[in-house]
């Protein structure tokens, strides 16, 4: 109750601090002046002036006693006067007016306040106003509507909602966004002179980045794999920490991490303890410290710690050998760039410095694809011609490989805070739902349900709101905390304390789930066994971090329980070095870590799951009820598990969030991990409701402004592709016949995917065009991505009407839809190496003639490009064509050769290995299916708007750009799966196939940034991964029976 009362006082305290400031800055006193109110609804379009924020303005402005002036469009006196009444806010009516028009207030105002987003008030002629008015002359903008810059130009004196000010009194007014970094797809606005920039002078070709940790490790990581041109030595003067970072077994564990680091160590990036020298070589730094909450001292427990980050700076200015751009990564509170301008000023010789704000935004476990498909990039840098070229320079950076309208500049106040306001906004809404799930406990009300049902409103979306145990992790908390201690330090306790009850409340619901579980058990766990899975803050990392299992397992030690855990990531001296940070104290006898879940729950009374690791939903909970102590109970704390069978097997289930039924067992609606049972089989005869099926509207909702149609979401490419683009934010919908060409049930296995991921494939032919007409016409796509095709070469051979029916009939049927669109959609759509067929020259470019097909694949393929160019030149659609070159990986084609292969040998099948004239080897430019979906990506970013003016026309290779033999893969395949392959070599017969595929990719290089990260070696290693944790039995009864055509 506390937690939520919190969120009405501060509307209040906003409502009434704005207020304030009104008659503060009108020199603390409105008596009798004219005060011009603009718009006294509580929104715009509508005439509703229930809770209005403008009761309590105009009340207070009155209590003061000013003249208020009100023009609505929608609002009357008598509306206004009523909801006083309704109030008890007693009102001196003549000091109450409604005008008919804004001029009519305005005339003779000392100020215009703004309390409704009308539209038009946008459009008003403030400069007839100013002249009209009182001087000074003052605008407060209480919604944010109108052009502060031109207000102020014109001569008012401009307050607005979360705006700075400068010391002049004016606002703070950032550069216009195109100033930061090149545009896009300009050449460089500045040459670099003797590889210097020519305005700051700093080297562009090297990177040091101070502190080898979460942050600065997997940055630059990435940074060293996407920009090869730059070198990037990682310095830290913890040595054991280097040379973990120069040996197979990395400090952290991330997924992804080791193969980039692996790929680019020694290379072009190095991990070293010689800072000084690191320093002196790069002009660009990062400064990737840790910033730990105080432990003691004024603001313990709250501020940030920044010693390191002053240490830094000291050292900077100690070993710098010239001027050098800083750049904050670790997060920090507003103004530090500030702090360390002051020590780098105080030491800094005849060199100049610029620091940058760049915070980081990744969660741990997803740090890599967080990295290579960030939400945005933020840059904050001075204001200045310097600052502003500083700051382009890292936007150039990242620009290798980020869209540029994905990288956000701003001044350097509002980039430190951002990074704190975003973790806090994050772990507010963690606090929220589970505030709620306390309630659904209570009432029998189930917080999963809530949390659908609210999660589908559009003005709220579904992220953040899983119920749990709590947050955890290195930011949340200390970042909060950080927030609060800021708030106080400039006086706005209000503020400080709404954000201290998120704290509070995720406190609150670890130590809530911690008593529930000592009640179940009889009001003692005293010497009970209590197996504990997980110990981790989140799944898919080691750290332990304020993790929400320190407090559960304290509490429960405390009472006497036998703490046994198992975490496959976490070791116990990370869990004790955590205990002792927080001076909790631990009896490692009461404390034990397991090498299994088995060890964990043998003879254990109860199990309690504290991460929500994938395996735990797999382990045999049949064979651990029997090991255990009667009653035996489950304590889900991450809502993982498949409760119903739980409770079929025996446990006593307790769930976040979940409400319990008279019988002790919990409501349990119907899990989404098991298929819902026949009607005839509910309990009673009662109605059991249906699974959820996703929406085509649902799976289109767009945080991007880009809604994409994808033909072909089943088949391989598709299927990653519309991943990814879900995952950027994009609506994205999908459409696959399922045709029969490989099994159709694989196919329905990756829809089934897509659907949990939020992308929803129908089932439709791209012949269907009543369908796809009506689908144009519901959901405007922006975009249209088309990848069904009838693939495979040999197949033409046997059934060559299929792909004319596809690939020229099909493709056709799409781009007449899309030209009857309005707007009409940009299209991307997938070509292939094929269409080179029998060409010489290798590698193959774009401008080289293709007109020798060697499969009627390929001519189908090279019809598709001859097609669009038509459409373009006829009807103004705009067009990228890509041409794949042999894509595998992950949820591949179960017909080429990577798949095919894995089959057969775990099978015992000799493989066929074609080979050219004279037993020569057959090459393949083989291109790992991520890189494929980024170079994709961009061509969506890229391609030009549907119209006559702007239509383009443009075709890219993507491959690997290094072709290997088929033995070689063979030999790659053998070594993953660590068995032998049966060889077959025989040669090649006659229906399509060419000797060799290289791809030129020059072309998708330059212009859409395009470059393949992953080798063969690395990739294959990948695609055997998910293939045994796909088939962890042996291949399914379809796939296993499955011959290619």
């Amino acid at each position: 109750a506390k937690y939520w009362q919190q969120v009405v006082d501060m509307n209040e305290h906003q409502k009434a601090s704005f207020s304030g400031k009104i008659i503060s800055s009108l020199f603390n006193t409105v008596t009798n002046k004219k005060i011009a109110v603009l718009g006294f609804a509580f929104k715009k379009d509508t005439g509703d002036v229930r809770e209005t924020p403008a009761l309590t303005v105009c009340h207070m402005l009155m209590q003061d006693g000013a003249m208020v002036h009100v023009y609505d469009p929608k609002v009357q006196k008598e509306d206004a006067m009523n909801e006083f009444k309704y109030h008890n806010m007693v009102v001196d009516e003549s000091r109450l007016k409604f005008d008919f028009s804004a001029r009519q207030a305005v005339d003779g105002a000392h100020a215009i306040v703004v309390l409704t987003e009308w539209d038009e008030f946008k459009t008003y002629p403030y400069h007839e106003f100013y002249a009209t008015m009182m001087k000074p002359a003052f605008v407060f903008d209480g919604r944010n509507l109108l052009n502060h810059a031109e207000l102020q130009r014109i001569g008012f004196e401009v307050h607005a909602i979360g705006k700075g000010r400068n010391a002049d009194g004016r606002m703070n007014m950032l550069p216009a966004p195109s100033r930061m970094g090149t545009p896009i797809g300009s050449p460089r606005a500045q040459q670099l002179v003797d590889g210097r920039h020519p305005v700051l002078g700093i080297k562009m070709d090297k990177i040091c980045c101070i502190g080898a940790g979460y942050v600065g490790g997997p940055t630059c990581a990435i940074i060293a794999s996407k920009c090869p041109h730059i070198k990037v030595t990682i310095v830290d003067l913890n040595e054991a920490r280097i040379n973990a970072w120069n040996s197979d077994n990395l400090p952290i564990y991330e997924p992804g991490l080791y193969e980039i680091v692996k790929k680019c160590r020694g290379k072009n990036l190095f991990f070293s303890t010689d800072v000084k020298g690191a320093i002196q070589e790069a002009d660009i730094i990062f400064a990737s410290v840790n910033t730990p909450t105080k432990i003691k001292g004024i603001g313990a427990g709250r501020a940030a710690d920044l010693r390191f980050i002053e240490s830094v700076g000291r050292t900077v200015a100690e070993c710098s050998n010239g001027n050098k751009i800083i750049i904050e990564k670790s997060t920090v509170p507003v103004r530090t760039a500030e702090a360390l301008d002051r020590v780098l000023t105080a030491n800094k010789g005849p060199h100049t410095f610029w620091i940058l704000s760049n915070p980081e935004f990744l969660a741990e476990g997803t740090a890599m694809k967080d990295l290579d498909m960030p939400d945005r990039v933020l840059i904050g840098g001075p204001t200045t011609d310097d600052g502003i070229a500083a700051a382009s320079v890292l936007v150039d950076i990242y620009a290798n490989w980020v869209p540029r309208e994905r990288i956000l500049t701003t001044n350097l106040w509002s980039s430190e805070l951002s990074k704190l306001v975003a973790n806090a906004v994050l772990a507010q809404r963690v606090s929220s739902i589970n505030s709620i799930s306390l309630l659904c406990e209570k009432t029998g009300a189930d917080v999963a349900e809530v949390s659908r049902a609210i999660g589908a409103d559009s003005r709220i979306g579904s992220k953040f709101l899983s119920a749990s145990i709590g947050f955890g992790g290195s930011c949340f908390q200390k970042d909060i905390l950080n927030l609060v201690y800021i708030c106080e330090s400039e006086g706005l306790p209000a503020v400080a304390k709404y954000w201290q009850q998120v704290v509070d409340m995720n406190e609150h619901q670890k130590e809530s789930f911690s008593g529930k579980i000592i009640s179940s058990l009889f009001n003692t766990v005293t010497n009970k066994k209590i197996a504990v899975l997980g110990f981790a803050f989140k799944k898919d990392t080691g750290d332990v971090r304020e993790t929400p299992a320190l407090t559960v397992c304290h509490m429960l030690m405390q009472d006497g329980a036998m703490v046994h855990v198992f975490d496959p990531k976490v070791h116990k001296e990370d869990a004790m070095t955590e205990f002792k940070y927080h001076d909790m104290q631990v009896d490692e006898s009461r404390f034990i870590f397991e090498s299994s879940a088995r060890d964990a729950v043998d003879g254990a009374h109860a199990i309690i799951v504290l991460t929500e690791w994938d395996e735990f939903k797999t382990y045999p909970y049949h064979e651990f009820y029997a090991m255990m102590m009667k009653p035996a109970f489950v304590f889900d704390g991450r809502n993982i598990l498949n409760h119903r069978e739980l409770e079929n097997i025996g446990f006593e289930v307790h769930a976040v969030g979940k409400g319990r039924g008279a019988d002790g067992k919990l409501n349990v609606l119907a899990d989404k991990s098991m298929p819902s049972p026949p009607l005839s089989m509910a309990c009673g005869g009662s109605f059991a409701p249906a699974p959820r099926r996703l929406s085509a509207a649902d799976s289109c909702k767009s945080t991007t402004g880009r809604v994409i149609l994808v033909t072909g979401t089943a088949g391989f490419v598709g299927f990653h592709l519309a991943r990814a683009l879900k995952k950027r934010g994009d609506g994205v919908l999908g459409i696959d016949n399922y045709n029969s060409y490989y099994p159709a049930g694989f196919k329905r296995s990756r829809s089934q995917v897509l659907e949990e991921d939020g992308v929803l494939t129908l089932e439709l032919d791209l012949n269907d065009a009543h369908v796809l007409t009506r689908l144009m016409n519901d959901h405007k796509f922006t975009h249209v991505v088309s990848l069904a095709a009838q693939a495979g070469v040999r197949y033409a051979t046997k059934d060559p009407h299929s792909y004319v029916k596809s690939n020229i009939e099909g493709f056709v049927n799409l781009l007449e839809v899309c030209k009857m669109a309005k707007p009409m959609p940009r299209i991307v759509f997938a070509s292939s190496s094929s269409v080179y067929g029998l060409n010489k020259k290798a590698p193959f470019a774009e401008s080289d003639v293709v007109d020798q097909p060697a499969s009627l694949y390929a001519a189908t393929k090279k019809s598709n490009e001859l097609i669009a160019h038509t459409y373009r030149h006829v009807y103004g659609l705009s067009f990228i064509g890509l041409r794949f070159f042999t894509v595998y990986g992950p949820y591949g084609r179960p017909d080429m050769a990577a798949f095919l292969f894995a089959n057969k040998i775990m099978k015992g099948e000799a493989l066929k290995i074609f080979q050219g004239p004279g037993g020569s080897e057959l090459e393949r430019d083989f291109t790992y299916v991520d890189d494929i979906v980024t170079g994709t990506i961009a061509a969506v970013d890229k391609v030009a708007p549907s119209t006559k003016e702007t239509a383009q026309y443009d075709i890219y290779n993507l491959g690997n750009k290094d072709p290997v033999t088929v033995s070689y893969l063979v030999d790659c395949v053998e070594g993953a799966l660590g068995k032998k392959a049966i060889r077959e070599y025989m040669p090649m017969p006659p229906t399509g196939d060419v000797l060799k595929t290289s791809a030129d990719i020059t072309k998708a290089q330059a212009e859409l940034g395009y470059s393949p990260t992953t080798s063969l070696q690395d990739g294959i290693n990948k695609f055997i991964a998910w293939y045994k944790d796909f088939y962890p039995n042996g291949l399914d009864k379809e796939m296993s029976e499955y011959v290619p055509m």
